[in-house]
């Protein structure tokens, strides 16, 4: 499924702090399934992902533990 979803398209992101980002999202990422920054799938421990905005009528988009942490 994650691989039919590669397609790069323009989103207008709405994160939690306020602001409003243009960014060039995978579909995947722009529907929650991968990391906003580094692409990994949700999982667990640095995996796991945690809300940071969301895309109207699309979804919430997330990052991993491990880019909130400064990790990757």
């Amino acid at each position: 499924m994650i691989a039919s979803k590669q397609t790069v398209s323009a989103y207008s992101v709405h994160l939690l702090d306020g602001d409003v980002v243009g960014m060039r999202l995978t579909r995947a990422q722009a529907e929650g399934y991968e990391c906003l920054t580094c692409k990994t799938q949700c999982g667990q421990g640095s995996e796991a992902f945690r809300p940071v905005g969301n895309i109207p009528n699309v979804s919430r988009v997330f990052r991993c533990v491990a880019c909130l942490d400064g990790v990757r």
